[in-house]
């Protein structure tokens, strides 16, 4: 075989191996109903807040719903588990030793594991956030500030993905990546939590003053500072999973 052909030949597996993963995630009946349920509640949610009805609280503390980034933000605890089953139902009845048999070069694997990860939560992401985003926005805020707050949330709604990723392959299940990401914003609401030092650095926090809405003043980052955290938790998570699927997973 030629040089070229041999080439060809590999960028067609790659492309295959691509396909074939974008095609284990979007088959996945967790997929489409995470993408609907989060795009409902996004939309309602949104809605809701867009009227300036809907308050949280009594008397004179009542807040506005539109003010409660958490309550807005929980939605996306529906969207990541495209992300975890994606990765941890492989576990299930020998499913990745099949697929490790067919695709034992394992950086190619987990590459384009991420890759077809990427390519559906993105496109995903825009479509569960902007109806609802826009819903809140339109009328009141210029078109720059607009776009601004949408890519705030697009990077929330693709990251946090991704730390469920990583999570569900180095946990091996699609149980324990929900749970631990849920239950972290749950501890520091209810007050259990109290290190505002380290609870800013959490991927909720960070998140939440990503998008302009932290929970405490002691816990706010800078939307830059934010946006860096979140970014770090994406990459040790996702590199967390790849040492995982390298030296641990038969």
């Amino acid at each position: 075989m030629t040089a070229d052909a041999t080439t060809a030949a590999v960028g067609l597996r790659r492309r295959d191996l691509f396909a074939a993963e974008v095609t284990k995630i979007v088959t996945h009946p967790v997929t489409w109903l995470a993408i609907v349920a989060t795009l409902v509640l996004n939309t309602g949610l949104d809605a809701a807040a867009a009227t300036d009805a809907v308050r949280i609280g009594a008397g004179d503390g009542a807040v506005a719903l539109s003010e409660l980034g958490g309550v807005l933000m929980a939605p996306v605890y529906v969207f990541i588990l495209v992300a975890v089953f994606a990765a941890g139902s492989e576990y299930h009845n020998g499913q990745l030793r099949v697929t490790l048999t067919a695709v034992p070069d394992r950086l190619r694997l987990y590459a384009a594991k991420l890759a077809a990860l990427l390519a559906v939560t993105v496109p995903a992401a825009v479509v569960v956030v902007t109806p609802g985003r826009l819903a809140l926005l339109l009328g009141e805020t210029s078109a720059p500030d607009i776009a601004v707050e949408l890519l705030r949330w697009y990077a929330v709604y693709v990251v946090l993905p991704v730390i469920g990723f990583g999570l569900a392959i180095v946990t091996r299940n699609v149980v324990a990546p929900p749970t631990l990401l849920v239950l972290a914003p749950v501890l520091v609401a209810t007050g259990v939590f109290q290190v505002p030092e380290v609870i800013r650095l959490l991927p909720h926090e960070a998140s939440l003053s990503l998008v302009g809405t932290p929970a405490y003043s002691v816990t706010e980052l800078h939307p830059g500072a934010a946006a860096a955290v979140l970014a770090g938790w994406g990459v040790l998570a996702a590199a967390a999973g790849g040492y995982c699927l390298f030296r641990r997973d038969a």
